[in-house]
């Protein structure tokens, strides 16, 4: 892992890419991803750590992205993303390495 701790590590391909990224928003560990980290994920933009993330996206347009994501991904409308309906919308959205 990176310096950061949130590059990922060099060697990976585009699968093992796709897992990283889906274990490194899922905080809690539970093997989904919920609203906060899906809000988190779309404010995480890392260049500097003091940076606002509202300079790039407001509240609301992160409200409605998350929004967006589980209306649309979430399969069994339970609230949450699991790996297996992360994986779906991978392919959805065209990540040709999954």
């Amino acid at each position: 892992m990176a310096k950061d701790g949130n590059e990922p590590p060099v060697n990976l391909n585009e699968k093992e890419l796709v897992y990283y990224l889906f274990v490194l928003h899922d905080t809690n560990g539970d093997g989904n991803l919920d609203g906060h980290e899906l809000r988190a994920a779309f404010t995480d933009f890392d260049e500097d750590e003091e940076d606002d993330p509202t300079q790039y996206v407001s509240l609301d347009e992160v409200t409605d992205m998350v929004d967006h994501v589980l209306e649309e991904d979430d399969l069994n409308g339970d609230g949450l993303i699991s790996w297996e309906e992360y994986l779906q919308s991978q392919l959805y959205h065209g990540n040709g390495g999954v």
